[in-house]
């Protein structure tokens, strides 16, 4: 594997990859009281990347935005694109994070100091993976959180200069 770029590149639909992670937690989501949304894209959002790996990135934080919003409480997933990137949007109102524990949250083994997220099982390390993962596509993952107001995590990634062979622009 080659350490600058993803493993196996090739083109991955950034929804598809959204509707996909949304669908592996929509039965915990369900369990646990959560409202788990995608929103619509209005049609494939393709960047050049290892879909595995993309595919880790967006289960990890829809996981996370899960197992951290109390009942009663949502998770909405979305995928967009400007005119040089995508971004995956995964937005909750669950505990939210404080701003001390915001500027560990990406670095290895990183546990919250708040009770109410201890609670649940984790190891710590999603994120960096997350991180290393999305830094490795040219991309970059911001966090915007208050405490008691939930998270909301973006990635963004470079869009891919390879359109599918028929494709027109909308």
């Amino acid at each position: 594997a080659d350490a600058d770029g993803p493993s196996s590149a090739g083109v991955v639909d950034l929804q598809a990859v959204a509707v996909d992670a949304a669908a592996a937690f929509r039965l915990r989501a369900a369990e646990r009281g959560v409202t788990l949304t995608v929103l619509p894209s209005g049609g494939p959002l393709l960047i050049s990347g290892d879909r595995d790996e993309l595919e880790r990135v967006a289960l990890n934080l829809v996981g996370n935005a899960v197992k951290y919003t109390p009942t009663g409480g949502s998770v909405t997933v979305s995928a967009e694109h400007s005119e040089r990137f995508v971004r995956l949007v995964v937005a909750d109102t669950g505990l939210g994070i404080s701003k001390r524990d915001q500027e560990e949250l990406f670095t290895e083994f990183f546990r919250s100091t708040n009770p109410d997220a201890l609670t649940q099982p984790g190891t710590g390390l999603g994120l960096s993976i997350v991180r290393r993962i999305v830094q490795r596509h040219g991309g970059s993952i911001r966090l915007e959180s208050d405490l008691g107001a939930g998270s909301t995590f973006t990635v963004r990634l470079p869009l891919s200069r390879v359109s599918p062979a028929g494709d027109s622009p909308a």
